[in-house]
């Protein structure tokens, strides 16, 4: 069977590995995308290993999300050995495991008073999943906090560490897969774009890359990111799919050397996003230690954009030397990384065979590609191949109604303190008036004229979509 996966990010990546692990003599891989990765969420992100870290206040009430929370788990309990298994392949001994530094565990949560009370919620919320589920966790004096020296008006009154919870280096991690490729000898890495699918009836019969090459296979998986749609519209395929948008985010490489980071340092998730966060990001083996990763930013948006911005830039600098260490005013800046996140348009990701008989599609993921790539990759896999996997999982099959987990109400007031959370977080200081009840007030009939406008009558629109559906690129 040759298999053509579209998209070269580590959904794409991992999914070509377990295949050619387990491929039969004369099967074939190829996966397609160009090596510089532009817009690659995977490359932008600081690869945080996080499943309780992220969790906020009522995001487990449905029984979809605590679904995809327990793909999370999953996830996490399986990433040592995921990470393990690639770096067997890739150097062909466990001899690398004496100074391999790419990946490590430990991620501490703070609850500061950088925002407002969003915070506090949250890091409630993490506390009850934290002995729901079981999971070892241990309370900290934010003193302890490693590498942690924030302005005194933002320390952190409370703190936890979460020890399986950790970190991966992206860009080390993308290396080590291709590597295994070539040890492997059954996967091809065409440095390509994709411009269109070309496809007859209900199969797919080949891509044809932006050199005007075609590629032809047996099956195929779209694992693109957040062009998927864009793809799909290019090539006339008209799937019955909520639309994926481009979710801009940016991530800050700064290099420390006289604070280096050992673990990963973290906010709850706060103002339509998952909060403020640093982790070890160690360029390679023998280096000092000392760079690290601070995110992130983001913004929904129905175009690929190639450039951060300046207002995500300095909030991200600024929340670092404030929130986590003065000391990274004279640290320096190594780059700026900008990847589009694949969110759609409900938000939940979208995964699994399609109508067309040979065509798979993953994408949707948001923030969580790195961090379910073990699970995402074998069930693809398994997928792929023919086979079945449990029933749950098909919720987020790519073709399907959109998912309207959040009543009205909730969405409404979920809106309405997140876009109050992201005020506090870039300088916002109410006047000893009525201007925040005023606020509250405006924003609340605001969003609900929103809901009003789209017919959101028994559901809710996800807060960090209102853009979206206010400008009419998402329909109801």
């Amino acid at each position: 069977m040759d298999t053509v996966i579209l998209g070269n990010g580590i959904v794409g990546m991992s999914i070509a590995f377990r295949l050619a692990r387990e491929a039969a003599p004369g099967d074939t891989i190829t996966i397609i995308g160009k090596h510089t990765r532009r817009g690659a969420a995977t490359l932008a992100a600081p690869a945080m290993l996080n499943s309780f870290a992220e969790i906020e206040q009522g995001s487990l009430e449905s029984a979809i999300d605590r679904y995809r929370f327990a793909l999370s788990i999953e996830a996490t309990a399986q990433w040592h050995d995921f990470e393990n298994e690639i770096h067997d392949t890739a150097y062909g001994s466990r001899a690398w495991r004496d100074t391999y530094a790419g990946y490590g565990a430990g991620t501490y949560v703070i609850n500061n008073a950088a925002a407002d009370d969003i915070d506090d919620e949250n890091f409630k919320a993490i506390v009850e999943a934290l002995e729901q589920y079981r999971e070892p966790y241990t309370m900290v004096d934010p003193q302890d906090v490693p590498n942690y020296m924030p302005e005194a008006r933002h320390r952190a009154v409370r703190a936890l560490r979460i020890d399986s919870e950790g970190w991966v280096n992206p860009r080390r991690l993308l290396s080590a897969l291709e590597r295994a490729f070539v040890r492997l000898g059954n996967v091809t890495l065409l440095d390509a774009a994709v411009s269109r699918i070309e496809h007859a009836g209900a199969r797919i019969t080949a891509t044809v890359l932006d050199d005007g090459r075609r590629v032809a296979g047996d099956q195929y998986v779209l694992a693109s990111g957040a062009t998927v749609s864009d793809l799909l519209r290019a090539s006339g395929i008209d799937l019955a799919m909520p639309r994926v948008f481009y979710g801009v985010g940016v991530s800050l490489e700064l290099k420390s050397p006289e604070f280096p980071h050992s673990a990963c340092v973290r906010t709850p998730n706060r103002g339509l996003a998952c909060g403020l966060y640093s982790a070890p990001y160690q360029p390679s083996d023998d280096s000092p230690g000392d760079h690290i990763i601070v995110g992130a930013s983001n913004f929904i948006s129905t175009e690929p954009r190639s450039h951060g911005r300046v207002g995500s830039i300095e909030a991200l600098l600024q929340g670092a030397i404030q929130q986590i260490n003065t000391n990274f005013y004279k640290a320096d800046l190594i780059g700026v990384n900008v990847g589009w996140r694949p969110v759609s348009q409900d938000t939940y990701p979208l995964m699994g065979r399609t109508s067309i008989d040979n065509l798979c599609i993953v994408s949707g993921t948001r923030r969580e590609g790195i961090h379910l790539a073990p699970v995402i990759s074998a069930k693809l896999a398994t997928l792929i191949k023919g086979g079945a996997v449990d029933a749950q999982f098909d919720c987020f099959k790519p073709e399907r109604a959109i998912i309207k987990a959040l009543t009205r109400e909730q969405a409404i007031e979920k809106g309405v303190r997140h876009q109050i959370s992201a005020a506090y977080q870039h300088g916002f200081a109410p006047p000893k008036s009525r201007l925040l009840e005023q606020l509250r007030s405006h924003l609340r009939g605001e969003i609900e004229r929103l809901h009003d406008q789209v017919g959101a009558i028994d559901w809710g629109i996800p807060p960090e979509m209102h853009d979206m559906y206010r400008y009419g690129h998402a329909v109801a």
